[in-house]
């Protein structure tokens, strides 16, 4: 299953709506971490199919409509997705490990620091695919493509993409982390 992680829009869907229109029919799912998950409906006002949507509410989202923390499967890995806000403290990671392990997770996904980052941590995947638009440190809009196969079958895969170009003609540069 080929799975689109996105964060941070903040009310500006036109990076996401680049990035849907270029990838939306190659992935399965999108799931989008949070300050504007609402952006998902103004990709649909232009007119793109979406595939299965997981969004959760972030900070700066009113939260009505969208959980704080969501579940959802690929396959039979279980993934957890939530802003960040409320697991984030200081420099550690233990709190999205701990809520995965506890709840029998394979991954967690977040957003919140508009910093791509990821990386396997005492046997989850922790994934931040930046922000598409407010990005932070040393990377522009950025996002992620993972790929989950079924248990058994092979390691989860993530690749994270810089945006560039322009709305119409989006480039896609792999990140390195």
């Amino acid at each position: 299953m080929r799975i689109l992680a996105v964060s941070d829009t903040h009310g500006d869907p036109r990076a996401l709506v680049a990035v849907i229109g270029k990838l939306g029919p190659t992935v399965q799912a999108i799931v989008h971490l949070g300050d504007g998950a609402d952006d998902l409906e103004a990709v649909r006002r232009y007119g793109l199919k979406l595939p299965t949507c997981y969004a959760v509410a972030g900070n700066m989202d009113d939260g009505r409509g969208q959980p704080f923390l969501r579940e959802f499967w690929a396959y039979d890995r279980k993934i957890l997705a939530a802003h960040g806000h409320h697991y984030l403290g200081g420099d550690s990671f233990l709190p999205l490990i701990a809520a995965a392990k506890r709840e029998g997770a394979s991954a967690f996904f977040f957003g919140h620091t508009h910093i791509p980052f990821w990386s396997e941590m005492q046997g989850v995947l922790l994934l931040n695919p930046g922000s598409l638009s407010r990005p932070r440190g040393q990377y522009g809009p950025s996002f992620a493509v993972v790929d989950v196969p079924p248990e058994g079958m092979g390691a989860i895969t993530v690749k994270m993409y810089e945006l560039s170009g322009s709305p119409h003609r989006p480039r896609f540069c792999s990140i390195k982390l």
